[in-house]
């Protein structure tokens, strides 16, 4: 090109510009070596949050609805780090196609994506809310095939009900985007709406409108509803939010981070004295700076918090090791002293301070915890709730107590079947996959053991119409049943199972369950 004669460069034009060889420079291979070493990051962090989504810090965040998100985010981000080394090898307006098209499909989804997730975080902290209340919650349901579209939708799980939204929304700007396209005759000359054809007598002229025009507005628009509108509310309704998981955080985080992007987009993209930093540094960069902060505060920190935890679970084990080689009577006895003048403080104040370092490491021994949720769990149940959202661990520990404390042996006869009833409640509000809100984090071993006792009866008591088996990712299961959110005094009112008692019940059913998550408080917590 650089021999061609000026005649030659005046018929040049986007439509016949000729490819030309990979840009390999210095700034070339800093855009390949860093997209190929980010990308690497990023995809062992999604990996490893996969591999450990049983832990809680991770199971709670629903892999599928960030992890999506970032993909399509990252799919977008790849192309601009590709773009000043690759992008001239392609035909201009096929290289300007493919970037309006991320940009018009990939992007939003991905951002509709991240911010469902975000919702996401506000729905579980005010479900939450509801083991520090001891009053039942009433929700408003749907009559199966008698009721409303409006209200089935209503009643559907909030992942579902989100991802609904999300797929008509990413449909319309999936047809508005291939729509504009074809009436835009810039990207093909010989059909589409009369006037959108490009505009500019030289090359660098054309190449600048080609980056301009209407059809990129309604991506635009999307971005400035979810960043300026959206992003300020979440910021808003998660301020008071003080969660142990990092949640609030990312959140926060995440929505200021993308404020600066569609400004600094259009003043880059239409600003005459950004031009020669646009030719290294291409006005989608600035979007592609908070996908970064995404991608950090979705994937890495989640990643950081786990290693942080098994520091934590190290430590705890290594506590409760030391408690159990000392004296079983000098351990229980200096303990009760202690937490008797714990529990007069805590009767005071009416909380626990988790972080009081006159109590030291005595908290993180078990026979502390078992200490706190026999005399005064309520502090605690308010801390895992608010803070932790593990609060039906609580729940189901003091549940399980006052269950074993009513029942000290099995009965025969017709107080047998109270008795089953009464577990039966306790299986469909804390471990049943499809009746339960938060169904504790169990095994797939000790969950099959206790379906062997519980499911039959449940779906004849409960029926089958919310089937929601919980994923592996999620925690999430539908609202239902007449045993949800009822005190122990109200289950005598409620419709009972009059079948067969399982051979396989025992008040210890629930054992191998209760130390299980009293080690999850106790590590997690």
């Amino acid at each position: 090109m650089d021999s061609a004669s000026p005649e030659m460069l005046a018929k040049l034009t986007i439509y016949n510009m000729p490819p030309a060889p990979p840009n390999f420079d210095q700034v070339g291979r800093f855009y390949i070596a860093f997209g190929s070493t980010w990308t690497l990051l990023v995809f062992s962090g999604m990996i490893f949050c996969a591999f450990n989504h049983k832990n809680p810090l991770i199971k709670i965040r629903c892999i599928p609805l960030s992890f999506g998100a970032i993909l399509m985010l990252h799919s977008y981000w790849i192309l601009a780090q590709i773009t000043y080394s690759v992008g001239r090898t392609m035909p201009v307006v096929l290289a300007y196609d493919i970037q309006y098209f991320f940009m018009g499909i990939y992007y939003p989804l991905g951002m509709a994506l991240f911010h469902a997730s975000n919702l996401r975080f506000l729905h579980v902290a005010k479900l939450q809310k509801q083991f520090t209340n001891p009053e039942p919650r009433v929700r408003d349901g749907c009559n199966g095939s008698k009721s409303s579209i409006l209200c089935r939708i209503r009643n559907l799980a909030y992942t579902v009900r989100i991802m609904l939204f999300i797929g008509i929304g990413i449909i319309f700007q999936i047809l508005l985007t291939v729509a504009m396209w074809f009436a835009c005759k810039k990207y093909h000359p010989t059909f589409g709406l009369p006037g959108t054809e490009i505009k500019g007598a030289t090359f660098p002229e054309q190449l600048v409108d080609l980056g301009r025009g209407w059809e990129w507005w309604p991506s635009l628009v999307w971005q400035l509803v979810w960043t300026w509108m959206v992003a300020p509310y979440l910021v808003w309704r998660s301020w008071g939010i003080r969660d142990t998981m990092g949640w609030r955080t990312q959140t926060i985080g995440c929505c200021l981070a993308s404020l600066h992007a569609i400004p600094m987009f259009l003043i880059a993209s239409y600003v005459p004295a950004f031009e020669k930093i646009n030719a290294y540094y291409t006005p989608s960069q600035w979007i592609h700076l908070s996908i970064m902060v995404f991608e950090i505060l979705t994937v890495f920190v989640p990643v950081y918090l786990v290693i942080r935890s098994w520091a934590s679970v190290r430590r705890v084990n290594d506590l409760n090791s030391k408690w159990e080689t000392a004296s079983i009577q000098s351990s229980v006895g200096s303990s009760t002293l202690d937490w008797k003048s714990s529990s007069n403080s805590v009767s005071e104040k009416n909380k626990i301070d988790y972080f009081d370092e006159e109590l030291g490491d005595r908290l993180l021994t078990m026979t502390a915890l078992d200490y706190v949720l026999k005399d005064n769990p309520s502090p605690l149940q308010e801390f895992s709730a608010i803070h932790d959202f593990s609060g039906e661990n609580i729940a189901f520990l003091t549940r399980v107590a006052k269950f074993k404390k009513s029942w000290p042996v099995l009965p025969e006869g017709g107080q047998r079947l109270d008795v089953y009833n009464e577990a039966l409640s306790i299986y469909a509000d804390f471990i049943s996959t499809r009746d339960a809100e938060f169904p504790l984090n169990l095994s797939s071993r000790e969950l099959k053991s206790l379906e062997a006792v519980f499911e039959k009866a449940a779906r004849i008591l409960i029926g089958d119409s919310r089937s929601n088996p919980a994923t592996p990712f999620d925690i999430e299961a539908p609202m239902c049943g007449q045993l949800r959110n009822t005190s122990d005094a109200d289950i005598g009112s409620l419709a009972k199972y009059h079948g067969d008692v399982p051979e396989e019940f025992g008040i210890d059913v629930f054992d191998d369950i209760q130390s299980h998550v009293k080690y999850l408080v106790l590590t997690n917590t």
